[in-house]
């Protein structure tokens, strides 16, 4: 049974690839209406410890021990409303398949019991005091023999526990010493799929995403990820071989970029890293990050590339950041970002939408708004350390949020808020950002369309800027 499961999924990775992966054509319909098999189930009556395979059953509730081991060539299916508890600082690693299939209705969670959120603004907030960022559980690493990671409508919390404990050797997946905090998600397989849409993923101590090693394809799309990075690490950290979209994403209170896309790690065989970040809304990233220069809201650099629109960027360390290590700028350069919104509460965040940082060779476009040639001055280049002066930009255009107020009050600093909690994020009717995207690009789509096995749908970019649409699409949380 698992053998034919093993084998519907390959043919319908294959014949994807040989058609661009952009369509389903009609001679593969039959293979994307089989249903096979359901695999064996697992049991919820003893907490679960080491290799595992088969169905955790709608609705039920498991405890996990110690690390468990998704083998090459078995699979975990997770149906809808499953909660599946970590204990012991254990971890799950993928080097089969991994389909986490949730619903809106019935979402599930990967997380740990006992733990009380704080997610109301508090003045001069301490991520010390804050449980998020004490990384209780692992997280999923997948090893490169994972061809499949698919995660829809799932919650990831409180990830990030230290790679050696528990006593396991396997995190050296990731590159991960004994002493490091673990990702929420590592993948690593440029010929594999990993899917992270209309989930959450709250509290990390490093990255919430890394794809490393062999790269892969992806699609992130419509989640949102609150309180990820303690003192450091991005939350979508796509490396060399990571190709394809991130896009409908809602991010707030970031320790350093909430998207980076970086070409490093390149090996032969491995393909260039390529990622369009799209219809994104970004707020108050970057101010955990105490090292000189770093911290923002989006970075691309080593060479990376892709598309960059519509993006509502909110009192964020940096803007958009083009590194100058980065050797096909000109692609960057050649209409392949625009459109995206920027607001400033004061002076000190209006200056760095262009980031003064050394290394950074931003030009300005037009079509971003507040434009950047109403406060540039005329000479001004994309040069690292070349100042401005951004006072024209401050408080201009309020993106007019259902609910957060804007510019922050209550003595409030950007970094005291890291959550979405009682906060609406969605566009009022009369907000600039609507009707002000650009949509003449279309997503890479590389990960096949599929309600169980790929992406369910891929949003197409979105007239209005941010992860909201007024018309009720998009993000959906």
């Amino acid at each position: 049974m698992k053998n034919i499961y093993l084998f519907i999924l390959s043919a319908l990775s294959l014949a994807l690839i040989a058609s661009g992966c952009k369509k389903i054509t009609e001679e593969h319909q039959d293979i994307y209406k089989y249903v096979p098999p359901p695999p064996k189930p697992i049991s919820d009556s003893v907490p679960l410890c080491g290799s595992i395979s088969g169905t955790m059953l709608a609705g039920k509730t498991y405890y996990v021990n110690c690390d468990i081991y998704v083998n090459a060539g078995d699979s975990l299916v997770i149906q809808p409303g499953v909660k599946v508890y970590f204990r012991n600082h254990a971890g799950l690693i993928v080097k089969g398949n991994l389909f986490s299939l949730g619903t809106q209705s019935n979402p599930i969670w990967l997380t740990v019991e006992g733990q009380t959120k704080t997610d109301n603004p508090v003045v001069n907030y301490s991520v010390q005091k804050d449980s998020a960022f004490n990384g209780i559980w692992k997280g999923i690493i997948g090893d490169v023999t994972c061809q499949y990671m698919i995660l829809k409508w799932t919650h990831l919390e409180y990830c990030g526990a230290l790679a050696g404990a528990n006593g396991s050797g396997a995190y050296a997946i990731a590159g991960l010493k004994t002493t490091d905090n673990c990702y929420a998600v590592y993948f690593s397989n440029g010929n594999g799929y990993l899917v992270i849409e209309d989930s959450w993923v709250y509290g990390t101590v490093d990255d919430a995403l890394r794809i490393g090693g062999q790269g892969g394809k992806i699609a992130i799309l419509r989640s949102t990820f609150e309180k990820c990075g303690k003192t450091g690490g991005d939350i979508l950290n796509i490396k060399a071989g990571g190709v394809g979209d991130m896009a409908y994403n809602m991010f707030i209170g970031g320790a350093t970029n909430s998207l980076k896309a970086a070409n490093s790690g390149i090996a032969p065989g491995l393909a260039n890293c390529e990622v369009n970040v799209y219809n994104n809304t970004i707020v108050n990233s970057g101010y955990r990050q105490t090292k000189t220069g770093r911290g923002g809201s989006i970075n691309y650099e080593n060479g990376a590339r892709g598309k960059v629109f519509n993006n509502l960027i909110v009192n964020c360390k940096f803007g958009l950041r083009l590194n100058t290590n980065v050797p096909d700028t000109a692609y960057m350069y050649n209409n392949n970002y625009g459109y995206n919104y920027y607001w400033a509460d004061s002076l000190s965040v209006a200056n760095e939408i262009f980031p003064e940082a050394a290394g950074s060779v931003t030009k300005p476009v037009a079509t971003d708004f507040p434009n950047p040639f109403t406060y540039l001055p005329a000479n001004y280049k994309y040069i690292p350390n070349q100042p401005y002066d951004g006072s024209k930009a401050v408080q201009v255009g309020n993106p007019m949020f259902v609910n957060y107020p804007l510019p922050v009050k209550g003595g409030y600093r950007l970094q005291d808020i890291t959550a979405i909690g009682n906060f609406n994020f969605n566009l009022q009717p009369t907000s600039p950002c609507i009707g002000k995207g650009y949509t003449g690009f279309s997503p890479m789509a590389v990960v096949p369309v599929d309600p169980k096995y790929g992406v369910t749908t891929y949003s197409m970019p979105g007239r209005d800027i941010g992860c909201y649409q007024f018309n009720g699409t998009g993000n959906l949380h």
